[in-house]
């Protein structure tokens, strides 16, 4: 259950600085596209994913 939180936690945070990124090179040249196609909706949706399970996780070990 920790070695979870532990991928969760790298996992939600590596995404969550791959969009902004992703929005400053879209900036920069935007017939890169680089945030509407089906990987940025993808990736997005893994996170979201991501950072519920976190927060589910996190109250869960809360309780205990």
């Amino acid at each position: 259950m920790k070695l979870l939180k532990v991928i969760l936690n790298h996992l939600t945070v590596v995404l969550a600085l791959m969009f902004p990124v992703f929005l400053i090179l879209d900036q920069f040249n935007p017939m890169m596209n680089f945030v509407d196609n089906d990987i940025s909706r993808v990736l997005l949706g893994l996170l979201c994913v991501c950072a519920i399970a976190e927060c589910l996780l996190s109250r869960r070990t809360e309780r205990s």
